[in-house]
């Protein structure tokens, strides 16, 4: 009996770990609107491992990363990593909270990671209006700008 217990509790893990939202969502910017091109995992790894270490956080905890306001406000989740063609993780896809699921290009220098009760996120001085103002990201197009840091 503690056998069955032990395998539902392993097949319940690897299920989870299976419908988890790491899908990879790690994208090479390509020329302005055109769609994103996927990477290979090695190259995800590579490229997000060392984003991930520069934030001093793990990768899975960057790709699990909520963006805070400076004055702790959750403005949204990070959904989808943005690399240049060298494999440098260049921007971040957030998820804005809020009406109408706007999903936007945060480049990278805009960004800090931040430890909350144990758990990392990432923090950025700027506003939620700053935010919005944003390149849009749609899936399968990378808008135009995406490469260079929008201007505050």
């Amino acid at each position: 009996m503690q056998r069955l217990t032990s395998l539902a509790a392993v097949l319940c893990l690897v299920g989870a770990a299976a419908c988890s939202d790491r899908d990879d969502d790690v994208v090479q910017a390509p020329a302005p609107n055109a769609a994103p091109q996927p990477v290979s995992e090695t190259r995800a790894d590579a490229a997000t491992t060392s984003a991930a270490l520069a934030f001093g956080m793990t990768r899975e905890q960057l790709e699990d990363a909520d963006l805070l306001s400076e004055a702790n406000t959750d403005l949204g989740d990070v959904e989808t990593l943005v690399l240049d063609a060298q494999g440098r993780l260049t921007h971040i896809v957030v998820d804005l909270e809020g009406p109408g699921d706007l999903e936007v290009v945060v480049p990278v220098g805009d960004l800090s990671s931040v430890d909350r009760n144990g758990e990392k996120d990432l923090t950025t001085q700027l506003t939620l209006a700053q935010l919005q103002a944003l390149p849009a990201w749609t899936p399968g197009m990378m808008p135009t700008g995406a490469a260079q840091a929008p201007a505050r």
